[in-house]
């Protein structure tokens, strides 16, 4: 050996380790525990896109369920057709509240614009003046012509909430 290395301790003159540690075994598999159990996907989230610019306004997944909507308030309707509810929202701006009189009553809403090009696609309910209609309260009436179903799942898995993102509970009339 050089002198060189003669400071570095030879292989041959380490000692073993006087308490090594004991890993436990690895647990043995039987076929019964080799059965692999399936669990079904969560579903992939479709986008509704704002029309005009594409941006991500919503996503299908956060529709409001016909159970939680009375049987006889089924069919939605915005000023320029068909509408649903949703209970979140993203990349809108809203407008001052206001009240509006719709075919159910009157209503204080908040218009609902795209934040990148500005179009209108639909109101938030703050609230409803009759009682029967305040169920709406907190959700989203958004209008379907103004909005597109993204088919595309890469542009639809990043529909990543931004610091826009607006959630509630309660939504427009019957009656827009």
């Amino acid at each position: 050996m050089s002198a060189e290395y003669s400071n570095y301790p030879s292989t041959s003159r380490l000692s073993p380790n006087p308490n090594p540690r004991r890993l436990p075994a690895p647990p043995t598999i039987t076929s019964k525990d080799a059965k692999r159990t399936s669990r079904p996907l969560p579903k992939i989230p479709r986008a509704l896109v704002c029309k005009q610019c594409g941006t991500c306004i919503t996503s299908h997944n956060v529709l409001l369920p016909s159970s939680s909507i009375p049987p006889n308030s089924r069919a939605f309707r915005g000023f320029i057709g068909k509408a649903s509810l949703f209970t979140e929202i993203y990349n809108v701006n809203l407008a001052k509240p206001g009240v509006q009189l719709m075919a159910t009553g009157a209503h204080t809403m908040q218009e609902i614009t795209c934040a990148t090009c500005s179009t209108y696609v639909g109101w938030k309910i703050v609230r409803a003046h009759e009682s029967s209609e305040t169920w709406k309260e907190g959700y989203f009436l958004l209008e379907l012509e103004n909005l597109h179903l993204q088919t595309d799942l890469v542009d639809s898995a990043n529909m990543s909430p931004n610091p826009r993102r607006t959630s509630s509970s309660g939504s427009d009339s019957d009656g827009l």
